[in-house]
């Protein structure tokens, strides 16, 4: 970054939907960064009095904060919202009930202004039920900060699903607004469509070494946990559509053979969320597309079994 040059705004975009419990210590967060040229777009989707005053009057604290108003209408919505609002030239979605390490965007920026990179991608890390901060089991090796291809950027979320999620990248606005990049209103699993959009669209992805820098707070009754169970067919028909979605991205960069693999084990996954016989039978047939192109011998015991219990008959593979 050159000396006498402008430090660029970060736009942060924070979706609400009550949880105060867990909003005050997440605003704190963004509004404690090293990095002060920042605003906090806070859209309130349609939250309860309570929140509505608490809001109010944490935005007369602090001028950095922007708090706008809708309908309750879903995240995806409130992300849009807030897209349209924001002026920084670099975009950050949070969520309102996690936390962001002080220096984040300090040495995101820095590592943009250095690299002259579109994309800046890091990992997370988890709060547990204790609030103590845990780290996942495995993640990139990555041992120092480096500029990636589109192709590594996308292996992330292939390799590591929590790579997905809009909190876990840094991206210029101009990525979205040239490509008329928005998040998938009304549905769930959105994520798995709009986070390899951008990736796809980043003309240089540089990963920020030595994380976690973002803390994902895993409770049971979040926004996805809550409508998964609440209209199961909905979900299936979303899930099939987003991943459905995210393989034509990936089919631009990789083989369809290992884009058949990652899709299999993506169907064995999710199929241990769901029993009825219907899904089950949906299941199977997405999965076994998906052998006949991977090949029955690549798979393990345990893979043919999950299959098999998926099947609605006992299949001639087997």
């Amino acid at each position: 970054m050159m000396k006498n040059e402008p430090e660029p705004l970060v736009s942060v975009i924070m979706p609400v939907y009550n949880q105060l419990d867990f909003l005050d210590p997440a605003i704190k967060s963004i509004l404690r960064q090293s990095y002060s040229n920042l605003e906090l777009i806070i859209v309130d989707d349609g939250s309860n009095l309570e929140t509505k005053k608490f809001l109010s009057q944490v935005a007369a604290s602090d001028q950095r904060i922007k708090i706008f108003h809708q309908v309750n209408a879903g995240q995806s919505v409130a992300r849009n919202n807030g897209l349209s609002k924001a002026k920084g030239t670099y975009i950050y979605f949070m969520d309102s009930d996690d936390l962001v390490d002080t220096d984040l965007f300090k040495q995101s920026i820095r590592l943009l202004r250095q690299s002259q990179a579109d994309l800046i991608i890091f990992d997370i890390g988890e709060l547990n039920e204790k609030n103590e901060r845990v780290l996942m089991d495995d993640g990139p090796n990555y041992q120092r900060s480096k500029l990636i291809s589109t192709e590594e950027a996308l292996s992330l979320i292939i390799r590591y699903s929590r790579f997905v999620a809009p909190f876990n990248y840094f991206a210029r606005k101009d990525i979205y607004t040239e490509n008329q990049i928005t998040f998938p209103e009304n549905m769930i699993f959105e994520d798995q469509i709009s986070t390899p959009t951008v990736y796809s669209h980043a003309g240089k992805i540089v990963f920020l070494a030595g994380g976690p820098f973002y803390w994902y707070r895993r409770r049971g009754n979040s926004a996805t946990g809550e409508k998964w169970t609440k209209n199961l067919k909905q979900t299936i028909t979303d899930l099939f559509f987003a991943l459905d979605k995210e393989r034509q991205i990936y089919l631009n960069f990789f083989n369809e053979k290992y884009i058949d693999n990652w899709h299999f084990h993506r169907m064995i996954r999710f199929y241990n969320f769901y029993f009825p016989f219907n899904i089950r039978k949906e299941f199977s047939k997405k999965m076994k597309d998906d052998i006949v192109s991977i090949g029955i011998n690549s798979l393990t015991r345990r893979e043919k079994m999950t299959y098999r219990a998926a099947s609605s008959s006992y299949i001639n593979y087997f």
